[in-house]
């Protein structure tokens, strides 16, 4: 029955006169509608229901407008099919404000009473027998009533068939928890739900949607799964609904104080039994004396759809755990390898520790296995698992990677020696005798290690380093443990202790500079000069790069010592040039101030700070074999840094692979030609050929050329002729301290000290 044949039913004892009469009612009552409707809008803001729908300032306007119209034409006619139409369409309004069918009902009754109050004094007024208009009036206001709650309900019904579509789309189980329970509440009209699991007896909340913030308290809680409304619910295989909570005999005391009005529990299948339940729950909005018959469907076809999510999650979760967990033994499997390494390796690099990887191979399994028998060999190999697990730290991790070869990740190493005294723990553990019966065969381990980022490589090639070690291990007699070699695992120790000292002298500020001058060939004059680091040792004296850099340029560090040079130089530099020496600074970068995201900022920043540099005489030099180990994010970068004004130059150009077509695409604005390529053209003319295309080629893209490792007079002069301008080298000046470097500068020309 569509709803204005319902509406015609309802009204078809309404003779002409009592329409009439209707019509003279609302002439009566117009002058008062304005007031009747805010009337009407305020009763309904008493209740507290609406809380939220009454927080929301377009929703608040566009209902009281709506409710004044509609009672504008309630007394204004034609009752015909334009009339029904818009009180079905009131109907679906209440659904998408949120006003329940309840709250229409009550609007109503309290409308009758206001209306009729009204009709009884009007009708007074206007000597009419007052039962005539209320007859009228009631008649209308049924019909509308059942007009607007069938379309509600339609409405209602709809949203909910649509809702329930669109979430058998949502495959992720939270979201798809969220959409639940968005939609449980809605059907409920409750204000929040909570998704409780079932475990070891047990219930312990999984997710939370809508719940007041004193429900965060209970994300880590678990209670017996026969306590509270989920847990009868859970044992009873059935939804349980308490109106009244704090007075039910399920209530417990921490609900009550997080201000629990009502609960509904519904339990979610299984096909291995209940798994938990959903839990709706009541804390502002009135809870319903019952829940209605039609929300029952609604609300268990939710808990069938969660319930079969939940399942399928385990099931994947099994699955994976198949896929990448050794049946034998209980361990990960070899699947997982690469990723548990690039994870330790990105863990050792953010807490500045090392990280090892120990390949182990038993040794004398195989005649274990024939002889004994193959449930002897696996129950051998179980037992090792097991003796592995109860070796290692907590922090580190066992694999089986393959027959009788297992891993071993040891995290947060802050010196060899912990490496060291894991590998002899886990050798004599291992070895033992394997016995059946009166046969007795021994069995021992091999081990191997791979220590990062000292051996600084892919999680692949640190498996097969540290596999070599292992076979090392075990030609030289086996029951024993070795580095990636012999070699190796010696100076590895000396490095370690390098490490911690080079953390020390950041700290302590033992780092300095010295400068080497770079000067114009054909005038020997200081055109510039190139900050080289220097480590001042407490104990070993002043050391070169040579000492320390290779070790360094591989740890985090790396990154604030880069800072602390460009700091450093940037303020050397600003003193000379206020003292009008305006001499170029060449700064060399580490591959890791390459990478730094915030390079180009503190850049900016220092630069700011020391106003008496001109940008354009900072030279900050990179060595081909780091700038082409991306070269777009390279060129990006020194575009990014050339806008500031400084310059780029390619140092030790000449020693890689390098080819003059990278200087275009990199947009450096000079090359250092290597030490290696300049000594060799005195006595060869290959080189000497190959250094002067190199020269001309970079005249003809206006490239700087600075010649390193000058030596003596003659190659100089060779320079010269070429038409190189620039060079450095012990020729000239061996790198100085700030002090001297500054009394040369103010030396007068010609430069020619040397040292």
């Amino acid at each position: 029955m569509t709803a204005f044949v319902a509406g015609l039913d309802f009204v078809s004892n309404l003779s002409a006169p009592h329409v009439l009469h209707l019509k003279r009612l609302g002439d009566h009552l117009r002058p008062r509608l304005s007031l009747l409707a805010n009337d009407l809008y305020k009763h309904l803001q008493s209740q507290s229901d609406n809380w939220k729908l009454l927080e929301n300032e377009a929703q608040t306007s566009a209902l009281r407008s709506m409710q004044e119209k509609w009672l504008v034409a309630l007394f204004a006619g034609p009752y015909d099919e334009a009339f029904w139409d818009r009180q079905r369409y009131i109907g679906e309004r209440h659904v998408v404000l949120a006003i329940s069918l309840a709250q229409i009902g009550s609007t109503f009754t309290y409308l009758r009473t206001r209306l009729v109050e009204e009709t009884i004094r009007a009708a007074k007024s206007e000597q009419v027998a007052p039962e005539l208009w209320i007859g009228a009036l009631l008649q209308l206001l049924d019909a509308c009533q059942y007009v607007m709650n069938s379309a509600y309900e339609r409405r209602r019904l709809h949203d909910a068939i649509l809702a329930l579509r669109q979430l058998t789309r949502v495959y992720d189980l939270e979201s798809f928890f969220h959409e639940a329970a968005r939609l449980a509440i809605t059907v409920a009209q409750a204000d929040g739900a909570g998704l409780l699991l079932r475990e070891d007896g047990h219930l312990k909340y999984r997710f939370f949607h809508g719940l007041p913030e004193p429900y965060q308290a209970f994300a880590h809680w678990a209670f017996p799964d026969h306590a509270g409304t989920s847990g009868a619910a859970v044992q009873r295989g059935a939804p349980v609904y308490v109106p009244d909570y704090p007075q039910s005999v399920f209530a417990m005391p921490e609900f009550i104080d997080a201000g629990l009005q009502a609960s509904l529990a519904l339990p979610i299948p299984g096909p291995e039994g209940i798994q938990g339940a959903l839990a709706v729950s009541w804390f502002q909005s009135k809870p319903m004396a019952r829940v209605p018959e039609d929300r029952w469907d609604h609300l268990r076809l939710i808990t069938d759809m969660l319930g079969a999510n939940l399942y399928r999650e385990a099931l994947e979760q099994r699955a994976e755990g198949l896929a990448t967990r050794d049946m034998l033994t209980g361990l990960p499997n070899r699947r997982v390898v690469k990723e548990c390494i690039e994870s330790a390796m990105a863990r050792a690099e953010r807490h500045h520790y090392l990280f090892a990887l120990l390949f182990l191979d038993l040794d004398g399994f195989k005649p274990i296995n024939d002889r004994l028998g193959h449930t002897e060999g696996d129950a051998t190999l179980r037992q090792v698992a097991d003796d592995l697990r109860r070796v290692v730290r907590g922090e580190d991790s066992v694999l089986r990677y393959a027959g009788d070869e297992f891993l071993i990740l040891v995290e947060d190493i802050a010196h060899i020696s912990e490496v060291e005294t894991i590998a002899q723990r886990i050798v004599e553990n291992v070895r033992r005798e394997v016995r059946k019966g009166d046969l007795s065969l021994p069995l021992s381990a091999s081990l191997g290690v791979s220590l990062y980022p000292f051996d600084d490589g892919s999680p692949e090639e640190m498996v097969h380093h540290a596999d070599l070690a292992m076979y090392a291990a075990k030609q030289a007699g086996g029951n024993q443990w070795q580095f990636f070699d012999q070699e190796t695992g010696q100076a590895l120790a000396q490095r370690q202790g390098l490490v911690q000292e080079l953390r020390g002298a950041m700290e302590k500020e033992e780092f300095v500079l010295h400068w080497q001058p770079i000067v114009m060939l054909p005038q020997r004059h200081i055109s510039g000069a190139e900050a080289l680091l220097r480590w001042q040792h407490p104990t070993r004296g002043l050391l070169g790069p040579g000492e320390f850099l290779e070790v360094l340029e591989i740890l985090p560090m790396m990154q604030s010592v880069g800072r602390w040079i460009i700091d450093a130089a940037f303020a050397q530099a600003a003193q000379w040039h206020s003292q009008e020496h305006r001499i170029d600074v060449h700064i060399n970068l580490a591959a890791i101030q390459l990478e730094d995201p915030g390079f180009l900022d503190f850049l900016k920043d220092r630069l700011d700070c020391y106003t008496a540099i001109r940008s354009d005489h900072i030279w900050l030099e990179i060595v081909e074999r780091i700038a082409l180990r991306d070269v777009p994010a390279t060129a990006s970068m020194i575009k990014a840094c050339r806008a500031l004004g400084v310059h780029f130059t390619l140092d030790d150009f000449g020693t890689g692979a390098a080819a003059l077509q990278y200087l275009v695409e990199l947009e450096c604005s000079g090359i250092k030609l290597d030490k290696s390529m300049v000594d060799p053209m005195r006595d060869s003319p290959k080189h000497h050929n190959m250094v002067r295309a190199m020269v001309d080629m970079a005249k003809t893209l206006s490239i700087h050329v600075v010649a390193e490792g000058v030596e003596d007079h003659h190659t100089a002069e060779l320079l010269d002729a070429l038409g190189v301008q620039y060079a450095q080298g012990y020729l000239f000046a061996k790198a100085m301290d700030a002090l001297e470097m500054t009394r040369l500068l103010d030396a007068p020309p010609p430069f020619s000290v040397r040292h």
